[in-house]
């Protein structure tokens, strides 16, 4: 415990002295000297020159080493698999997006394991991987890393971590998309909650559940599919069989066909068409933002629509799970300020007042890079225990 504690610290605090580790994660400045020495031996950790003197001897200073070894991430995606080579740190040395068109079920799989033979045998064989970790969505057993259930890509039961480590030789992760996030926003964002929502509104929609800080997923692993949450009784049916599921209102696909049904039949013109040179197949989710916080009246139509579903969505969680936070992400939510105004109003004025007490419903702290960020964020986890101690250290 004090070996990681010691050198999570390091990861999330340093260049820092051997003084302010001891007393971050409250052992003796002896038994921090025992780690430091073992943590530089095998290159965790080293040196980064003397800071400055508080009365006595200026104190020597260590850094994390993010590229003591490196990951090959991999976000699976409906339309999508993005492959990248990532220090410790997150920072991309190589990447690869190989667009999957209509590929399902087993041809989906035999697609990622020939384009991830590809993009290794790319890579120089000199460099160090500690492993692969693959985030996707869906319902999966992270345990044993399983596919249990996705039907938008038809896959079921699919064992994903036996058949990479076979072919590949590599000590491999497999997580839900979402739950990485939640363990990403919590290790390179600014999420110290102990119950929170994190809601992804993307190509499809769903979310990470936390519960005195850790991931709640459920008995069979599908807690979160807060996408198939029913916004509009006896609304649109849905794949996964249900009516009116939040996400055939907000997800990008349901918002595109909102924005062409608006113009093409409903002849609702827009500065989110003109941004894409007036070409439908070239719009874009940032043209949608830019439209919004431009005061577009079609595009502000729209948000008002997914303000209320969302803010619905949101309530019926807030009512049962009684969350610290909710932070969204998504291409077309992020940077959408007004659409996250109007989502706080809604839901202050839904929800009982107990609950949105304190309540913060705030965007994503992470970059356009986060579902590597999650790939990295599980590996950190199960390999380095990133977080598993948190709870002792001082705050």
């Amino acid at each position: 415990m004090n070996r990681v504690n010691v050198l999570n610290i390091i990861r999330s605090e340093g260049p820092i002295s051997k003084a302010e580790i001891a007393e971050h994660v409250q052992v003796s400045p002896t038994t921090v000297s025992t780690i430091l020495m073992k943590l530089m031996r095998e290159d965790y950790v080293r040196e980064e020159g003397i800071g400055d003197s508080t009365g006595g001897r200026k104190p020597v200073l260590y850094r994390f080493n993010p590229d003591k070894a490196y990951i090959i991430a991999v976000s699976m995606r409906n339309s999508s698999i993005q492959l990248a080579v990532l220090n410790l740190a997150g920072d991309r040395k190589k990447e690869r997006i190989y667009n999957v068109e209509n590929a399902k079920g087993e041809t989906y799989i035999h697609y990622l394991m020939n384009v991830l033979s590809l993009f290794i045998d790319s890579i120089n064989s000199q460099t160090k991987f500690v492993g692969i970790s693959i985030v996707c969505p869906g319902v999966v057993d992270a345990k044993n890393g399983t596919i249990l259930y996705n039907a938008k890509l038809d896959l079921y039961d699919v064992e994903l971590k036996a058949r990479v480590e076979q072919a590949f030789g590599l000590q491999t992760h497999v997580e839900n998309d979402m739950n990485a996030l939640v363990i990403a926003e919590k290790q390179f964002g600014d999420a110290p909650f102990r119950e929170m929502l994190y809601l992804s509104i993307d190509e499809g929609v769903g979310s990470g559940i936390v519960v005195n800080d850790h991931i709640f997923r459920g008995y069979s692993g599908s807690a979160g599919e807060i996408g198939h949450m029913s916004v509009v009784p006896g609304g649109i049916s849905c794949s996964c069989g249900n009516q009116g599921c939040l996400e055939n209102y907000v997800s990008w696909p349901a918002i595109y066909a909102r924005i062409l049904s608006g113009w093409f039949t409903q002849k609702e013109d827009s500065s989110i068409v003109e941004k894409a040179n007036r070409m439908p197949e070239m719009i874009k989710p940032t043209h949608f933002v830019e439209s919004v916080c431009e005061g577009d009246p079609f595009a502000l139509k729209i948000v008002e629509e997914m303000a209320e579903y969302i803010a619905v969505a949101i309530t019926n969680v807030l009512h049962f799970m009684n969350p610290q936070a909710v932070i969204v992400n998504g291409e077309h939510v992020v940077n959408n300020e007004p659409l996250i105004s109007l989502i706080k109003k809604k839901v202050e004025r839904r929800a009982m007042k107990i609950v949105t007490k304190d309540l913060e419903i705030r965007q994503t702290a992470l970059s356009n890079d986060m579902n590597l960020l999650g790939a990295l964020a599980v590996l950190l986890q199960d390999e380095m225990q990133v977080g598993k101690y948190n709870v002792f250290l001082q705050q």
